[in-house]
């Protein structure tokens, strides 16, 4: 059986869809799987408690001025030294990458030394490290047709993008703070809050509050339920949460969602079949949430409304809240979308690739 060697890191946007392919990998039978990231680190911390994990050393490629990225060619040569090191460790038939600055040293380390590469891109914009990787790659596995743009054709296949396994809908417990026969609204914007939505809906709460036919449910971040709370007050249709541990049953039940258009949330919310507004972080990496939130636009599965947009957030929700029939067209439209089994479709085509 082949040995495979996984490398990831900088966000969970990156991270979960490694883990999904090789979770994808490890129920087709392969059991050497080994993760390669910077010690310290978020990947560190998602990754090494759960599978085998070696450090390497990466370095950033600054987007402003150019005499911070003078030492980066001598940190590079540093950076792909060691990543040459991890492979003659782990000695892999296979890399995988999921992009980020972190992925760079092992592709061109695996490139040089004839080691297969399997590139995954999440966003519609690629990003630098899987640019400049893509020589190297024997696939690459993309989202959209928008971000097929950006390497050669014939090493592209698109499938969705790969989340974490997840549970049938039908099992999940609808939850308490969404009372039945009323509309469910779940505003997400992860653990750290998004600054854009929570300042849209704070400014909209007493029109929110007026109607007790929808039920929300608003992920602040942990760090603003305190702040937020205080300023906003007790609304009874409005439960404030600072980090929500079964989003899933969240998601699954609401009528519409609210959240940041980042790779790995837009999946999970096309994997269900949500209709969704989407409010791109305005300051991503060449701005790819927001080509990311428009290819959805696009598909008839979401609304967008930047950050920077006069607030028709509340206005934008209701109007949707009361129009079932456009709610149920974004929502075939978001099925269409979603690939729940796009970690299973990559890891098969790898596997049939390998083994041919």
């Amino acid at each position: 059986m082949k040995k495979f060697l996984f490398v990831c890191g900088g966000t969970g946007g990156h991270i979960f869809p490694a883990v999904a392919i090789a979770e994808s990998l490890k129920k087709m039978g392969v059991e050497d799987i080994t993760f390669a990231g910077r010690k310290d680190s978020m990947e560190e911390r998602l990754v090494a408690k759960n599978w085998p994990y070696e450090y390497i050393t990466a370095e950033p490629l600054h987007r402003g001025p150019f005499l911070k990225n003078l030492a980066l060619p001598f940190k590079l040569s540093k950076s792909l030294v060691r990543a040459k090191s991890v492979l003659k460790k782990v000695k892999p038939d296979v890399v995988v990458a999921t992009g980020g600055y972190v992925s760079l040293p092992i592709v061109l380390a695996a490139g040089s030394l004839g080691i297969p590469v399997y590139l995954q891109e999440q966003n519609a914009v690629a990003g630098i490290a899987n640019k400049v990787g893509s020589r190297y790659a024997k696939t690459i596995f993309v989202t959209s047709d928008d971000a097929a743009k950006f390497f050669p054709a014939e090493k592209c296949m698109v499938f969705g993008n790969p989340v974490r396994k997840l549970p049938d809908a039908g099992t999940l417990p609808r939850p308490a703070e969404f009372a039945e026969g009323k509309k469910a609204v779940f505003i997400v914007g992860g653990s750290q809050g998004a600054v854009g939505i929570n300042n849209k809906i704070e400014e909209s709460i007493k029109d929110i509050a007026a109607r007790d036919d929808v039920n929300v449910v608003w992920q602040v971040g942990v760090k603003n339920v305190d702040t937020i709370t205080a300023r906003v007050g007790n609304v009874p249709n409005v439960a404030i949460r600072g980090f929500l541990d079964g989003i899933y049953s969240y998601m699954s039940h609401a009528d519409l969602i609210i959240s940041r258009a980042g790779a790995s949330a837009l999946a999970e919310i096309l994997a269900f079949g949500k209709p969704s507004i989407l409010l791109p972080f305005p300051h991503a990496t060449a701005n790819h949430q927001e080509h990311n939130a428009r290819v959805v636009e696009k598909a008839g599965a979401a609304l967008v409304e930047l950050d920077s947009d006069p607030n028709d957030l509340w206005n934008k929700t209701l109007s949707l809240l009361s129009d079932e029939e456009k709610l149920e067209k974004m929502a075939v439209a978001a099925k269409g979308l979603g690939m729940p089994d796009a970690a299973d479709r990559i890891a098969a085509v790898i596997m049939e690739k390998e083994n041919a």
